[in-house]
């Protein structure tokens, strides 16, 4: 028990590296120092605190959202990270819906050949 708890809270490193697509222990390292994010070292691992890397990768993203979208930023976040695609298509849709009713009723075609098309 008290292991699965520790690997929810801490990412190793080396994980970290894949992640940031850092090769290397010194760039990781580098890294984390860059974010002010603490590195640990749990028996011959060294750790980082798992959520503070996941909101340290979610900045962007939040600033993003907050520019796109500044009512509905918060909802969208948790969308994300509730993974919840149908729910976040839904906030951003702001478009109306489409019209989908055969050509020819919306409009009159002028000659017989754009007649014969709109038939067709």
């Amino acid at each position: 028990m008290q292991i699965e708890h520790t690997q929810e809270k801490f990412i190793d490193l080396k994980t970290l590296g894949n992640i940031l697509l850092i090769k290397g222990i010194q760039g990781i390292t580098k890294w984390c120092e860059d974010h002010k994010i603490p590195i640990q070292i749990l028996g011959k691992k060294r750790v980082a605190y798992r959520f503070l890397v996941e909101m340290e990768l979610d900045k962007k993203l939040l600033q993003d959202l907050k520019n796109k979208y500044p009512n509905k930023w918060e909802e969208l976040y948790r969308c994300y990270q509730d993974n919840d695609r149908l729910g976040y298509l839904l906030l951003i849709d702001d478009e109306p819906a489409l019209d989908f009713r055969p050509l020819a009723r919306q409009t009159k075609p002028k000659s017989q050949l754009s007649q014969a098309f709109a038939d067709s």
